[in-house]
């Protein structure tokens, strides 16, 4: 069991017990709205997302809490997309309720988990992407160190057309130089 602590969050691996939370957060249309590729409506539907975040198999899947109220918040985590001969390079994605936005514990939570992944699980590259209208999720990128790559010009269905989307990353080397400032 992973536990990871920040000043305001408990990050940790999912439970079993985690499901009501889960499903509350992915089945959540409005919620869910820039990530309707990965929502759910059912609760078996959740449930086999659950046991997949569980396993652990090909990334890693972590849970927010408020430390101090034991509330959940939501969801982060990266999926491995590369072994390299000097590391894994992953995907991360994260989306919390929306009762929590606009408090800063995405990105407490993305920086901590960045932390983890180039100290502890042998990363090197983390990626990340969004619609290009989700500003928030670009705000939170761009607070965490992400530097944009890219734009990627009606790539992707959304909302019954073509939207934009933007490409994100950060190496080991330029997180290690950010954390020495």
């Amino acid at each position: 069991m992973t536990v990871i602590v920040t000043r305001r969050l408990l990050i940790r691996d999912y439970l079993e017990t985690d499901l009501d939370d889960l499903h509350w957060l992915l089945s959540d249309e409005v919620n869910m709205y820039f990530l309707d590729d990965i929502s759910t409506s059912t609760l078996e539907e959740t449930s086999q997302n659950l046991k997949m975040a569980m396993a652990n198999a090909n990334g890693h899947y972590f849970c927010l809490i408020n430390k101090n109220t034991g509330e959940y918040i939501g969801s982060v985590g990266y999926t491995i997309t590369a072994e390299t001969p000097v590391g894994k390079i992953v995907h991360m994605g994260y989306f919390i309720l929306l009762e929590h936005h606009n408090m800063g514990y995405t990105t407490e939570a993305v920086r901590k988990i960045l932390e983890f992944a180039f100290k502890d699980d042998n990363c090197v590259r983390v990626t990340t992407s969004c619609h290009k209208d989700n500003i928030p999720s670009r705000r939170v990128m761009e607070k965490a160190g992400f530097r944009k790559e890219g734009e990627r010009l009606k790539a992707a269905w959304h909302d019954g057309e073509m939207k934009d989307r933007l490409d994100y990353a950060i190496n080991r080397d330029e997180f290690e130089a950010n954390m020495s400032r």
